[in-house]
This record gives structure tokens, sequence and C-alpha cells, in this order.
């Protein structure tokens, strides 16, 4: 059965077009970014930090790149490493252990730069909770976390959970800040109330360069943490393909596949004449068609003949005695005459000859 070559271009257009929406559509949520969680450095959107680390980029002998490994895996070097957008009621229930994961990277060299994600309301104490248990972070930094409660006119005239709004506070000594410092070894620990002056809203219209810059400190290599906010990186081929920017290389294999789908569904050769019952005919019906296909393929018709004689003398003249007279007429009627279906009846005629001529 012929193939429908205009339902396989179909097939292949729309196979095609099909693909290209699907890669449109991905690179249109990663451009967005709404996809990441909030105030990551890859999110473009106002809850994001993607313009911070772009316009860090941007300044000389700065160089910003991001971290997808565990707190105990970021290498203990000098360098600011930013945490921001951490929870305030799960971070002040952190165990000890990982506070100690913080203390290790600071004194490796590092400044621990931990903002907390802007809370609005105060979060409900569990009923189970003792007043004589302290946590970790009490425990072992000497910080109380603190929210403050708004008044109930504010509450009625400012829309409610606005990053704007920060509720937290830390006391620390019997003073109420809302930044603090820690140093541990050679490096230090940078606690602050709320990440919004670091978000794409705030440096778009209420920058604090001031604040940032102090957060920072002087160090050069600027570290984004992601893992904490669950972007691990799982080291796929699609992470080493973002990594080493081979997006022309899955066009290329998109195209392959294109053509992969569209050779096997149509030939790429126009396609034989099929004739009817005419001697031209390669469609052997029976074993003497095949014969006589394979004959004309391979034997010109001028040396037929010869042909037919050398296998015919080859078989001893078909096994048969003739007289040498006969074989002889034979032979030189096969040498001399060209058409074959003529020369093959004269044989025929010879050999049927009761007696020599």
């Amino acid at each position: 059965m012929r193939p429908n070559k205009g339902l396989a271009i179909l097939m292949a257009v729309l196979t095609g077009a099909f693909l290209f929406g699907l890669w449109k559509l991905y690179e249109l949520r990663f451009t967005a970014g709404d996809i990441y969680p909030q105030y990551s450095s890859l999110r473009t959107d106002p809850l994001g930090t993607k313009a911070l680390y772009e316009s860090l980029q941007r300044i000389p002998e700065i160089s910003p790149t991001r971290s997808y490994v565990a707190l105990e895996n970021v290498p203990k070097r000098k360098g600011t490493v930013l945490f921001l957008g951490q929870n305030p009621f799960l971070f002040e229930a952190t165990p000890e252990d990982q506070l100690k994961e913080y203390e290790a990277l600071a004194r490796g060299g590092a400044r621990v730069v931990i903002a907390m994600r802007p809370v609005a309301r105060v979060p409900e104490e569990p009923a189970d909770k003792k007043p004589q248990e302290s946590p970790a972070i009490e425990k072992r930094w000497g910080i109380h976390f603190g929210y403050i409660t708004r008044p109930p006119q504010q509450a009625e005239d400012e829309p409610g959970d606005t990053p704007k709004l920060t509720a937290l506070y830390f006391r620390d000594g019997g003073k109420v800040v809302h930044r603090l410092e820690r140093p541990f070894g050679t490096g230090t620990i940078v606690l602050l109330a709320s990440c919004y002056p670091w978000s794409n809203e705030a440096l778009a219209g209420e920058r604090d360069t001031n604040e940032i810059a102090w957060a920072l400190g002087s160090n050069r290599q600027i570290i984004f943490d992601e893992h904490h906010l669950g972007l691990t990186e799982s080291g796929g081929i699609v992470t080493l393909a973002r990594r080493y920017h081979l997006e022309p290389f899955a066009v290329v294999l998109l195209v392959l596949l294109g053509l992969f789908i569209w050779k096997n569904s149509t030939s790429l050769l126009p396609p034989r004449p099929v004739s009817g019952t005419g001697d031209d005919s390669v469609a052997a019906k029976d074993v003497n068609s095949g014969l006589a296909n394979l004959l004309r393929r391979n034997v010109p018709a001028k040396a037929l003949m010869k042909t037919c004689l050398d296998e015919w003398e080859g078989s001893r003249h078909g096994a048969k005695f003739y007289s040498e007279s006969k074989i002889e007429r034979i032979r030189a009627l096969a040498r001399r005459e060209n058409d074959a279906v003529e020369t093959y009846r004269k044989v025929a005629r010879i050999l049927a000859e009761r007696s020599d001529a």
C-alpha cells in the first residue's frame, strides 16, 4: 500500500508545531519565574530577588553565584552566603544541629546572612508548649523572637499579609532590634527581621542600599542559597543542558526527530510506476514468470541464443543422442540468427526431424 505523502507531511508539521508550542510555554514560565519559590534569585516577579542577583553581576570584582546543595555541603570559605526568605516560624524552632552548621560556615570565614520572610500576623502558640521550654536559637545565640501586634485601626486601613508590614523583631540583651550580627571565628552571622528590602519590588521603588551594603559586607564572593527554598540540583540532563547552554542542540534533536517521523511515514524517493500485464513487469506470478524476469534483466536479447546454446552444450545436448550433423546445423543457426523466437522454432524443427536432411 502506497503511503499518503500529504498526510505524512501534515503529521510532521503538527508534531513540530506542538513541540515548538510546548517549548515556548516552558520558556515563558521560566522567564516569568513564578514557578520558583518566593525570594528566590531565579524569580523575576515582585516577590523574587533576581534583580539583586543581576545587579551584583554588573558590579566589578563582585561574583554572585547560586548554591543548590545542603547547608552542610556549602564550601567553608570566605564570602557572603545569603539565606533569603527564611520562615521565622520555622527558624525559631530550628534544631541545635542546624544552628551549629551555620556557626561552622561562619567560622570558616563566611558572612552568613539570614533574612526572614515578612510576616503580618502573630503565630498561634501550641497548646502543649510549656513556658519553661526554650528554643535552640535562644539557648545558643541568646536571641529572642518577638512579633509586633498592630493596632486594630491599622489592620483595617492596610491590607493583611502585605510583605511591607514587618511584624517580626529580635530582642537581644533587653534591646529590640530588627537586625543584628554575631561573630563566630573569622566570620559573622547576620540576622535580618525582613528580606523585603532585597526583593525586586523594593529595589524598583523603595530600595534601601545602605542596609543591603551593610549586610553583604566587604566580601567579593556572594552566594545565593537556593536549597533552603526547596531548590535542589538534581544533576539530570536538563540541568546540564541549562548549565552549558545546549538549547540549540535540543532544537537540532527536535528537527532530527521530525525527519525521522517523516522518513518512516513516507519514502523520500518517487514511487516506481506500476505496470499492467506487459512484458516489462517485474512482479512474478509463478516460477516461469520469475525466470523470464531474471533472464530479461541479466541477459541481452542478442546474446540469448548463444547463452542457451552454451547451456545446451554444457548439458551434453540434453543427455540425448543427436547426430553430429544436427548439432552443427544448430550451432551455425544460433550464431547467425538474431531473432531468438524464430531461431528457437527452427532449432525445434531440426531436433524433431527423424533423419538428417
